[in-house]
This record gives structure tokens, sequence and C-alpha cells, in this order.
């Protein structure tokens, strides 16, 4: 309920997977701090492959860093960018569960054969 707040402009993750779903199905650009394991991996596809996200500077929390990103995220083109990309992705997400003939569920009854 949080992040579909109108007020968020920007999600503070360590990228586990469920928080990147999360921002993703709102739409919400995110700031990533992995911090072990799968979470390194899923920061660069937020950061470098989807580009719905900024990494922390320097690796850690510091106010520096965290102001740095929001500048961004709020005050430069590339944050205008960032926020057009995960709107855009939401929006393949939702199409892929909304319907009998989404993706997810095509893939889903798939499965289901596969497994009977």
């Amino acid at each position: 309920e949080i992040l579909e707040h109108s007020s968020v402009g920007v999600f503070v993750t360590h990228c586990g997977w469920n928080s990147i779903l999360e921002g993703i199905s709102y739409g919400v650009p995110m700031i990533c701090r992995p911090f072990f394991g799968d979470q390194k991996l899923n920061s660069r596809m937020v950061e470098s492959v989807w580009q719905i996200g900024l990494p922390i500077e320097g690796g850690s929390f510091t106010e520096s860093g965290t102001m740095n990103a929001l500048d961004i995220f709020f005050n430069e083109e590339k944050g205008k960018v960032l926020r057009q990309n995960v709107k855009g992705l939401k929006e393949k997400a939702l199409e892929a569960v909304k319907s009998d003939k989404g993706s997810s569920t095509e893939n889903f009854k798939v499965l289901v054969e596969l497994v009977k």
C-alpha cells in the first residue's frame, strides 16, 4: 500500500526480488543498496539493463550519496528517463498478467501441461 501512494517518488531498496517486483508493479523507480547474494545481480538489472534505478554512490548509505541520487531522480533528465522506463515496465508487467492471453498466464498454462 505504501508504494502505491501518490507521494512516493522513489523506492530505496536492498534489491530483493520481491521488492523489485513491487517497485515495478507500482511504477516506482529505485535507489539500490544491495547487501549480499542475488541482491547485487538484481541491482545490476535494475540499474543497467532495465534502467529503472540508480545505485547509492559509494555503495553505502551516506547523506551525500542519497541526496545525489534523489537530485538525479527529481532534477535531472536522467531521472525523468528512469521514471518513464519504470512506467513502461509497469505497463508490460500488467499486460502479462491481466488477461487469459497475457504472457504470464500463457506460460503458466504451458507449465501446467508439462506437469500433467
